[in-house]
Order: C-alpha cells, then structure tokens, then sequence
C-alpha cells in the first residue's frame, strides 16, 4: 500500500467523513448564529466538527484522556470566542488552529516540566467497526502505526491534509507559512510515511518468511 492508498483510506474511513456525506448548513450561517449568541450555532458547529476534532488530537497527542481535555479545551473557546468570529471566516481551520495550538501549548509545557508522558496508544478507527473487511482494518492498523512513528510536525500535516482533507490554503493559514513551503513540508512528510509503510511492510514480510 502507497502513502497515498493509506491516507485515502484513513479520510474515507474518518468520522468526519460522515459528516461531509450529509446536507449541511453552511459555516456562514453558522457564524452567524454564534454571534448573534443564538446557542445552535455551537450546537451545529459541535455536530459537524466535534468527531473530526476529537480525532486529530487523539492521534497527535497519542492519549485518549489529554486529547478529552484539548477536546474540551477547543470547544470552550468556541464558545467564548465564537460570537466575535467574522461571518467569513473560516471555521473549520479556526478549529484545528486552536486544537493544534492547545496540543503544543501542552507539549511545551511538559518539555519545560520534564514530564515524560507515557503515550498510550488508542486507535481513533476501529477496524472492526462500520462492517470494515479484515483487509481494510489491517491497512488501517498499519496506517496508524506508521502515523504514530512520525514526528509530531509530519504526523500533524499528515492528519490535517491527507485524513481531515483540508487544502494547502487553509494549511497555510492554520500554520502561518506560505503555501509552497507547505507544499513541500507536505510531500516531504509524504515521503517519510511511505518509508514507514515500506519499513512496516517488509517486518511483516520478513516475520511470514522465518514461520
């Protein structure tokens, strides 16, 4: 399986992709709302991006309970700050702005404590679940594990473009870079997950050999 393959398969099997297939309104209106301090615009900002959110940082963080926290951490400030947002803004990547800014605000914070977190390795996907076929949840396993093994900035473009399926502009924007430098950091982070696949593939390969 390609680096592509993996990654087309981890946005199609996302939670959030649920939420792309369904009739939605649009995040103007749903601004609107939220600044006219009408409570189901967090209500209809919750619905669509809360899955899509919960996982990026259970994958980026590696831990179901800090990735709760930064979940919870994300959507109250949306709630505070959300009545002040322009109706044009951008609300899916003013999202994972903050959710990325709170899972590294937290990083920091632990390096300047000297805190070695143990990470306990939860997969956001179960394979066995949505009626996923055993061959499909084995390149999902191996996708995470790849994942899991890259640095924290690869595996962040990886989860924000290749799983969440945002573009080059709204990466741009999230990680205030232009976008050939995140064109680049992109393919760079590509070419190192289809190593870790490659890597993963041939432990398998070679464990087969020696039975």
């Amino acid at each position: 399986m390609t680096a592509n393959d993996a990654l087309k398969l981890g946005h199609d099997r996302s939670p959030g992709a649920l939420y792309a297939k369904m009739p939605e309104t649009l995040d103007r209106d749903v601004l609107l709302l939220l600044a006219q301090g009408d409570a189901r615009g967090f209500d209809l900002a919750y619905a669509r991006y809360a899955e899509r959110i919960f996982g990026f940082l259970l994958r980026l963080s590696g831990s179901r309970a800090l990735a709760e926290d930064l979940f919870q951490h994300t959507f109250m400030r949306l709630a505070e700050t959300g009545p002040r947002l322009r109706v044009d803004s951008d609300l899916r990547a003013w999202l994972f702005t903050v959710a990325r800014n709170a899972c590294r605000s937290h990083a920091r914070a632990a390096r300047s404590r000297s805190v070695d977190a143990r990470v306990d390795v939860e997969l956001a996907l179960d394979p066995h679940s949505n009626g996923a076929s055993p061959e499909s949840g084995l390149a999902l396993a191996e996708l995470e594990r790849a994942l899991a093994s890259l640095n924290e900035p690869d595996r962040e473009l990886l989860l924000l473009f290749g799983v969440e399926g945002l573009s080059h502009r709204e990466l741009a924007e999230i990680l205030d870079l232009d976008q050939v430098t995140v064109r680049k950091r992109v393919s760079r982070a590509r070419g190192r997950l289809a190593d870790a696949l490659d890597g993963a593939a041939r432990v398998v390969s070679e464990s087969t050999e020696s039975e």
